[in-house]
């Protein structure tokens, strides 16, 4: 279920209710008429921050459509001789498999931002838009529209940390970003990787933690760690010194790794060698000795 906390309903702004504009920004109350269309005059708002529509959800909405129509008009604008979803595009797609011809729908005179603004509200108010997806929303509107970020916090009815929050994990690897969209990774995890400099590490530290199951507070722990480690040094990742290392060495560490389920690092010298294991706190050093006694 949606945190009602994370934004304004949508009914707010279509209400015609507004927040306080910027100085610069001009917005007037839209007129609107209630009407139905053909399906196909209708387009996606490329401003949509959803980029996943699951085919069963769709499927299960088009049940509902054939069943009982479309209840809640979609809204859309008038764009040249054509006519773009600001919201409704789930009911749009649904309304496609279930075979129909013309849909109902609201037509509204509103502007390139206030239909961004209006996508990015649906999606917190209906469906949680994962992180990465809010992420991208709100750069779109500071890109497109120059707005900042308490601008942007006041229209969709979040706090200016939080943006900026949401706005900071694009500061992070691409590879780390994809396990956030994924839902492999969560934000919290996300967030504690931006205390590294290193975008190598970063992405090592992201990829151990989720094949080690590691929770926020063990990750936030071993980047800890790392930062004391290499205080007055600067920060290196575990791949980057390992690059000369033989491909066996590093299949033994992954190996080891999954077994005794805690990071592990190998430096391997013709005369001597190591194994290094990292646990956080006294509670997962006994679980991992507990473990390599076992294997005995």
């Amino acid at each position: 279920m949606v945190d009602r906390k994370l934004g304004r309903g949508l009914d707010y702004f279509l209400s015609g209710a507004r927040t306080k504009p910027a100085p610069d920004v001009t917005i007037s109350r839209p007129e609107e008429m209630v009407t139905s269309l053909e399906i196909s005059r209708l387009s996606p708002n490329p401003r949509q921050p959803r980029r996943a529509f699951p085919e069963a959800e769709l499927a299960q909405l088009a049940d509902s459509v054939r069943l009982s129509g479309i209840l809640q008009p979609i809204l859309v604008r008038k764009v040249g001789e054509s006519f773009e979803i600001i919201a409704g595009e789930r009911r749009w797609r649904a309304a496609q498999m279930a075979g129909l011809e013309r849909v109902p729908v609201v037509l509204r005179s509103v502007t390139e931002e206030e239909s961004a603004i209006f996508a990015i509200v649906e999606n917190l108010q209906r469906e949680d838009l994962n992180a990465m997806e809010k992420a991208n929303a709100f750069k779109q509107l500071v890109t497109q529209f120059q707005a900042s970020h308490e601008d942007i916090a006041k229209r969709v009815g979040l706090d200016r940390s939080t943006v900026a929050n949401f706005m900071r994990l694009l500061d992070l690897p691409t590879a780390v970003q994809e396990h956030v969209s994924r839902g492999t990774l969560s934000m919290g995890h996300a967030r504690s990787l931006l205390a590294l400099s290193d975008g190598e590490l970063q992405v090592q530290l992201a990829d151990d933690a989720i094949r080690l199951g590691q929770s926020v507070r063990a990750l936030e722990e071993r980047i800890r760690m790392v930062l004391e480690a290499s205080k007055g040094e600067p920060q290196s990742s575990p791949a980057a010194s390992s690059r000369k290392e033989p491909v066996w060495v590093k299949e033994l560490e992954e190996n080891l790794a999954e077994s005794i389920g805690a990071s592990v690092r190998i430096r391997y010298g013709a005369k001597r060698s190591k194994i290094i294991i990292e646990c956080f706190g006294r509670e997962e050093f006994e679980r991992v000795y507990d473990r390599l006694k076992t294997k005995q």
